[in-house]
């Protein structure tokens, strides 16, 4: 059968092509989520589903098609191609317990490390764990054709369908970031990115004298399996909650807070140690409201750093420390003094996929890559995506991404907080991990008990 030829293709931003530079580098970068139902559904209604968001989300169809200079993104049509690419990435994997929390997250760690045919699709994988009353869902993007917000647009889609319920269909939006960092004049441009610039001097100046915090790390000239860990936190999300609203700050903030105070912890007699943690920022409200975008599926994603410094520091003045930081960083955006950053990296794509993959190389074979404790990203309170009143609600939510440091997601559904751990194997040991969060959750409780509250719940007298 011979199909209708459509030469319609979308530019990819500059994240989008450093992750079609870095594939084969550092591996597929995907976003494997797990969903626990709380009920069980047909087989065939999640397939439905299943197929359903593909047709209903063009970019679930999208493949990197490789035009005279630059990669680009190709739309393919919804036919009997799709069908049979479908098939291949949706399956029934019957033989798995889903209340077998180390069978799921052995699967969903497999799941971590496949690899996606970006040049062919789809770059969706898609898997079903029946079970008599908690059946179990996966889904599984490719970054590059999307980020954790548009994962979570997935997951909500997802579950409206299941519960009979109409989606929208979804247009192909592919701006460019520049459009969220750029002040709205051009001749506001220069000073903004004299002010971006020195934010960047400034805090390389800081950093060059402090003694950056890690766990212990084995150094490789390649980069390795990605691994990942489920990690719940002990303390109930409301009572975290209640602790953070004591020392005014917010939930987020407080949980960085913890992971900052973890990393410090490392080395309490050195008054040079700093905990660095990357945060990341959505900046799709930061486009002008004036463009008219919708939900703009893709990549939209920004990132500051919170430096950290005096292992001796309170812990509810580490709190606010990090809240200063934290609000800094946010209001740089706001304020459009990340230019200077983002303007270098939008000139990215002009090296070519072939030079952004050697210089990933060089950099890991160098040991030269950016020094970070963490990178903490967060999907916030996930509660939104069960419907009041749905009969088939979500009841565990853990999502992770594929990360080439030490990785944590911050979320919560149902008064608990996950925050699961993605790192390269090659870097650290699974022992080596369980023993830091072990330790971040005594950080947490802690923290909680420095606000004034019970950690089980009842607020101290």
């Amino acid at each position: 059968m011979s199909h209708a030829l459509d030469n319609t293709t979308h530019p990819l931003n500059r994240t989008e092509h450093a992750y079609a530079a870095i594939d084969g580098a550092a591996g597929t970068m995907v976003q494997p989520y797990l969903i626990r139902l709380n009920t069980p559904v047909a087989e065939a209604e999640v397939r439905r589903a299943m197929r359903s968001l593909v047709t209903h989300h063009p970019r679930l169809r999208g493949v990197v098609a490789p035009g005279k200079y630059f990669y680009r993104l190709r739309i393919l049509p919804d036919d009997e191609l799709v069908d049979q690419l479908f098939n291949v990435a949706y399956r029934v994997e019957a033989h798995i317990d889903a209340l077998d929390g180390a069978a799921l997250e052995a699967y969903q760690n497999q799941m971590l490390n496949e690899v996606m045919p970006m040049e062919r699709g789809l770059n969706f994988h898609m898997r079903f764990l029946p079970h008599a009353s908690a059946p179990v869902m996966f889904i599984c993007l490719h970054h590059l054709f999307g980020d954790g917000r548009t994962c979570m647009q997935l997951v909500a889609d997802l579950l409206k369908l299941l519960n009979g319920q109409a989606i929208e269909m979804q247009s192909v939006e592919t701006p460019s970031m520049v459009g969220a960092v750029a002040p709205p004049h051009c001749w506001q441009w220069p000073a903004h990115i004299w002010r971006s610039r020195q934010h960047k001097v400034t805090e390389a100046k800081r950093q060059a004298g402090l003694h950056i915090q890690q766990l212990p790390m084995r150094v490789t000239p390649h980069f390795s399996v990605n691994a990942m860990r489920h990690y719940r936190v002990s303390v109930g999300s409301a009572v975290l909650r209640q602790a953070a609203r004591k020392l005014g700050v917010s939930l987020n903030t407080f949980m960085v807070s913890a992971v900052a105070q973890s990393f410090l912890d490392l080395a309490v007699d050195d008054p040079q140690a700093a905990a660095v943690i990357r945060i990341s920022v959505d900046l799709r409200k930061h486009y002008p409201e004036s463009r008219g975008f919708g939900p703009l599926w893709g990549n939209h994603v920004g990132a500051f750093l919170v430096t950290e410094d005096d292992p001796r520091k309170s812990l509810p003045d580490r709190v606010r420390s990090v809240g200063a930081h934290v609000k800094e960083g946010l209001d740089r955006f706001t304020r459009r003094e990340m230019f200077w950053t983002y303007l270098l990296e939008e000139s990215m794509p002009l090296l070519g996929r072939t030079l952004i993959g050697h210089i990933a190389h060089q950099l890991k074979r160098k040991n030269k890559l950016p020094k970070i404790s963490c990178h903490c990203t967060s999907l916030g309170d996930v509660s939104y995506i069960n419907a009041p009143g749905a009969a088939i609600k979500a009841t565990e939510f853990i999502p992770i991404v594929t990360s080439i440091a030490l990785l944590m997601v911050m979320t919560e559904l149902d008064g608990v907080f996950y925050m699961p751990v993605s790192w390269q194997r090659s870097d650290n040991t699974v022992e080596e991990i369980d023993a830091y969060t072990a330790r971040l959750d005594q950080t947490f409780i802690r923290l909680v008990r420095e606000a004034g509250i019970d950690p089980a719940g009842l607020q101290a007298a």
